[in-house]
């Protein structure tokens, strides 16, 4: 069964078919179509901002806000604190050993294929990653994992397989050649990270809070900022018109884990991830217990 649905999904025009899927969830009849939506996928409807009744379509459903303080920051004042940027689950976590990540058991990528720049990639050689899966029924909107200021992103057009368990575990370069967009991030003491997007069948469009760029329009597009725009964890990063994985990337000996976390683990999004490890002390600077 999974080798047919896997060749299905080779044969299928996954673009277009989001871009169509996407242009449906925008109209005012796909308004019918959110209490089975909520309602198959278990959404907590107490957290949104706003009524069910209230949303004009679908995609202002799948893409809304929440309520002010459901989703609290970790240490909001700690500059070297690090949480999750959305709602999802830990697909996978660990080192890059020799620029190679790990996608699934018996699968892995390497992190210039991700990257779509060896020079970029080398800033994050021997470091720290985390996949974070959404699935529909987690809030959709990310939001920054740091302070610091964002100096350059990427925009790489691909492919638009699904990211569920079925293709994560069967689909070589999964998240190489699916589409994606990279935001690049450095620290108030100049530690680098980034997190990469990636879009998947069904996602109509990956959308940025801080730049006009979108995905699943085929363009390519690499920016650095000449003044580097300034963001405060928390804020709002941009989000998945569907669901999708994000992956965060750190440097070397820059990244400490939270020691309680593992693969599998539920996140929401502002709960704490680990810290920076300030290279002046070589402390992590970890919360008062």
């Amino acid at each position: 069964m999974d080798r047919t649905l896997l060749t299905i999904l080779n044969l299928l025009p996954k673009n277009l078919i989001s871009r169509f899927i996407g242009f449906f969830a925008n109209l005012p009849m796909s308004k019918t179509l959110i209490p089975w939506f909520a309602k198959r996928y278990n959404i907590n409807l107490e957290e949104a901002e706003k009524d069910i009744s209230e949303y004009p379509c679908l995609n202002q459903f799948f893409t809304r806000h929440l309520k002010a303080g459901v989703r609290p920051i970790h240490q909001v004042d700690n500059p070297l604190s690090v949480v999750s940027p959305v709602d999802g689950k830990i697909a996978q976590m660990g080192e890059i050993i020799n620029g190679t990540l790990i996608q699934a058991k018996g699968l892995d990528y390497q992190l210039n294929h991700l990257i779509g720049s060896t020079m970029e990639a080398e800033a994050f050689q021997d470091g720290y990653y985390m996949t974070i899966y959404l699935a529909p029924t987690d809030y959709h909107r990310m939001h920054h994992y740091a302070s610091g200021f964002i100096k350059k992103m990427r925009v790489i057009p691909g492919q638009l397989f699904p990211v569920n368990v079925l293709a994560v575990n069967n689909v070589r370069n999964l998240f190489p050649i699916n589409e994606r967009i990279t935001t690049y991030i450095e620290n108030k003491i100049g530690q680098k990270s980034a997190i990469v997007k990636v879009g998947a069948t069904v996602v109509g469009k990956i959308k940025l809070a801080y730049h006009k760029a979108e995905s699943n329009k085929g363009l390519a597009m690499a920016k650095t900022f000449e003044t580097p725009i300034e963001v405060t964890k928390g804020d709002e990063l941009g989000y998945f018109a569907m669901g999708s994985t994000v992956i965060m990337l750190f440097e070397k000996d820059s990244f400490k884990v939270q020691a309680s976390l593992k693969a599998g683990d539920a996140v929401q999004m502002g709960q704490d991830l680990g810290h920076f490890i300030d290279p002046n002390t070589q402390k992590s600077n970890s919360p008062a217990k």
